[in-house]
């Protein structure tokens, strides 16, 4: 074998693995909790990337969905990058209601007090440990970020959204499995562990997860917390700028809520 054919073939598999366009994830929950039709959009980890002029590569998929809501679980925002980017999508999204939790990245901003408040000035629910109803059947919850462990009891999660609707808690981190599995919540709304940066082709077994380790389990995808959904959004962008994703596009994620089939028919 030539020698260059040693640098060819794995040079041809990099490539062929970089992201080249936005996975649309659909997935649909059936709640007896639902009384009306609701679609959620999420987009989480941009990380200040863009993602075409004004972001109309994420914007084309959003207005063909036309949710309900959209839900941003964290790292809007990032160290050391243009925050205007992220500002230009939250623009964007102007009419739509959105609702946003800070993850990590966002957290180690010293502006991040301004950013809340400029949000909230732009329109934008920001969720910091804190709930709002969306309507009569749904209240929504965030919690911020505040590292690898949390810092909240499980009765104090549970006493941030009291409803007997459906509850949806927006938490950036995947990996508060304890938390996730003992709290009153009909889905966690996660991002954070972006797919796991590198996946094995032809498979969604990600290579890497914060906190998780090498193959990690909790990237992508719903997962059963003891009655509990979470979903895990694979996010937009990698958490570091000089790491590309590989056989891991971007993704924007819909979940529709739909009530329960009709027993008589």
């Amino acid at each position: 074998m030539s020698w260059w054919i040693v640098f060819l073939i794995p040079a041809v598999l990099f490539i062929a693995g970089l992201p080249y366009k936005i996975d649309l994830r659909i997935d649909e929950i059936r709640s007896e909790k639902i009384n009306t039709e609701t679609k959620i959009c999420v987009l989480s980890d941009l990380h200040c990337r863009p993602f075409g002029t004004h972001h109309e590569r994420i914007m084309k998929l959003v207005n063909q969905e036309n949710p309900d809501f959209v839900v941003i679980p964290g790292d809007l925002f990032d160290t050391g990058r243009n925050f205007n980017v992220s500002f230009d999508l939250l623009e964007q999204l102007k009419g739509r209601t959105v609702y946003f939790t800070s993850g990590n990245h966002d957290n180690y901003l010293e502006e991040m007090d301004d950013f809340r408040e400029k949000m909230r000035q732009m329109g934008i629910h920001v969720l910091e440990n804190a709930s709002e109803h969306f309507n009569e059947d749904i209240i929504i919850a965030g919690l911020s970020d505040a590292g690898r462990e949390p810092e909240w009891h499980t009765e104090e999660v549970n006493e941030l959204a009291e409803h007997a609707g459906y509850r949806i808690l927006i938490s950036h981190r995947p990996n508060h499995l304890q938390l996730y599995r003992e709290c009153d919540y009909d889905l966690i709304i996660c991002g954070h562990a972006h797919g796991g940066q590198w996946r094995i082709p032809f498979t969604k077994q990600g290579l890497i997860g914060p906190q998780q380790g090498f193959f990690p389990k909790y990237t992508d995808g719903i997962h059963d917390m003891n009655g509990s959904l979470m979903y895990i959004s694979r996010g937009l962008a990698s958490g570091d700028g000089r790491i590309p994703r590989l056989y891991n596009n971007p993704e924007v994620g819909i979940i529709t809520l739909k009530p329960l089939e009709d027993k008589n028919t």
